[in-house]
């Protein structure tokens, strides 16, 4: 199926374009239209069923919809949505009641999650593609993507700080379009020999930066660090050994995959690939690794077919102060970026947790510390 709405683009980044569809019930999608009114219904109820502890026995009593005739669909936005409801069905039915957990994930809800994770070609979990990219609905149709300007489209506990920590990370991508925007053209600069191209270009990725922090720095106007830990975080992690029931190629073995994690989106992976940084194998970038899976197909091969050596290279050959400075000058807000989100996550998780794992399924501190210490290791002289 054609994913060119995952391409990005340049106002709005790697989130979906145009902008995520909200209701399956209100377009034709060959999918029954009773059939859609109900996953919506549920879908829009899911916080009180959560709530209520009604979750389970309303998904365990969820019809078996086949969902295949949604591949014939012309706008993957579709697909997307139902992907939507249905991973956000499965982390709920999971971890809505940490006293009683559950190692399976019913039919009525697996066998649909499965079918439409090989269309999206993404594992059958809630990621980060889903909770941020396509979980946005601008109030202001015109406006601009900033958070005082979105609401989401889909929540589980569906408290003030669930939409806000979602939505702060939207709107972090959609700054970060500017600077992979940069890399692009710095990229093809370097194909003519541009040097004052490839300068021009470089000078736009720290002002991006500075926007992408600014928003991250908001996080804790509405999202408050222990309500995010206690009743947030425990929906975002992954499953250990969890039977997709009536999946027939899982042939009734457990499945385990990695949770939502902001290291599922491609901002920080694409721009470090364009500006040729390079980290010690092992432990996080191993981990960071399998993320690439989890996210949308066109960010994984954006990453796959980037030169990793194409704009350092040309930096270093050049041998000129100026471009050297603006080249560091991008390194030093990568840096700056990272240093933020070693703050954030050691004010958000690390201050209240006993184990060191994280929602994707790794000891995060240290890596997190590593990989920005290695940033500045790289400028160049």
């Amino acid at each position: 199926m054609n994913q060119e709405c995952w391409n990005p683009g340049s106002e709005t980044g790697f989130l979906i374009n145009p902008d995520p569809l909200e209701n399956l019930a209100k377009i034709e999608t060959g999918f029954a239209h009773q059939k859609a009114t109900e996953l919506e219904d549920i879908s829009e109820q899911l916080p009180r069923l959560v709530k209520t502890g009604e979750i389970r026995p309303v998904l365990s009593e969820l019809d078996i919809h086949d969902v295949s005739v949604l591949e014939d669909c012309s706008a993957l936005r579709v697909v997307e949505r139902a992907f939507q409801i249905y991973s956000h069905f499965a982390n709920a039915y999971v971890w809505c009641d940490e006293g009683n957990p559950t190692d399976h994930i019913p039919e009525g809800v697996a066998i649909p999650l499965v079918q439409l994770a090989n269309i999206v070609e993404r594992p059958p979990i809630l990621p980060y593609a889903t909770t941020s990219l396509c979980n946005f609905k601008r109030i202001n149709p015109d406006g601009e993507i900033r958070v005082d300007n979105l609401q989401c489209i889909q929540k589980i506990v569906g408290i003030p700080d669930e939409s806000w920590f979602h939505l702060i990370h939207v709107e972090i991508e959609a700054h970060a379009a500017k600077a992979i925007q940069a890399c692009i053209t710095a990229s093809k600069a370097i194909d003519t020999q541009d040097g004052a191209g490839v300068r021009e270009a470089l000078s736009e990725i720290p002002g991006a930066f500075v926007k992408m922090m600014k928003t991250f720095n908001r996080m804790g106007e509405h999202c408050k660090p222990e309500v995010y830990y206690f009743t947030l975080r425990p929906y975002l992690f992954g499953f250990n050994n969890i039977i997709y029931k009536g999946v027939d190629e899982y042939e009734g073995k457990p499945q385990t995959f990695r949770g939502e994690s902001g290291a599922q989106s491609t901002v920080i992976p694409a721009i470090k690939a364009y500006l040729g940084l390079q980290h010690e194998r092992g432990g996080l970038s191993e981990h960071l690794e399998i993320m690439k899976n989890y996210m949308p197909k066109p960010h994984r091969e954006l990453i796959a077919n980037i030169d990793a050596v194409k704009i350092r290279n040309f930096v270093i050959n050049c041998d000129e102060k100026t471009l050297t400075d603006k080249y560091n000058a991008c390194l030093k807000s990568v840096f700056a970026f990272r240093s933020l989100h070693l703050k954030m996550v050691a004010e958000y998780v690390s201050k209240r947790v006993e184990n060191p794992i994280g929602t994707g399924g790794t000891e995060f501190m240290h890596w997190l510390k590593k990989l920005r210490d290695e940033t500045a290791q790289q400028y160049l002289n």
